[in-house]
């Protein structure tokens, strides 16, 4: 975690002041794509060496974007739906917000312990 901020923070002080950061990120690249295990702070300075060295304003946009706020909206879905939002959390019902009767056509409804009784008789 510690190597990640540093990373990002040499890269945004180099995208903000060049002039004074170009020795800096070079080196901090170098030694994050040569010398250090972690794959994600790896992966990471070959993501900002690629970006800097293709297009330093793409770059600027990228790594010095404006990140949105999180809001929690929980207190906008209505109780009951959101019981079973959270009971069916594995299913499409929680991606779409809704009940899964409301897109899906059930024609046939196959109850769990009808089916463990199927396969015993096997």
């Amino acid at each position: 975690e510690v190597q990640l901020q540093l990373l990002t923070a040499v890269v945004k002080l180099f995208l903000k002041r060049p002039a004074n950061a170009s020795e800096l990120v070079k080196r901090v690249l170098g030694m994050a794509t040569r010398e250090v295990d972690n794959p994600d702070v790896r992966d990471r300075g070959f993501i900002y060496w690629r970006l800097l060295s293709s297009n330093p304003e793409h770059a600027k946009q990228v790594v010095l974007a404006e990140k949105p706020t999180i809001e929690d909206d929980t207190d906008r879905i209505e109780t009951l739906l959101l019981d079973d939002l959270i009971s069916n959390l594995a299913t499409l019902s929680s991606v779409y917000h809704k009940r899964p009767q409301q897109f899906v056509d059930r024609k046939r409804i196959i109850k769990p312990d009808a089916i463990e009784h199927d396969e015993d008789e096997d």
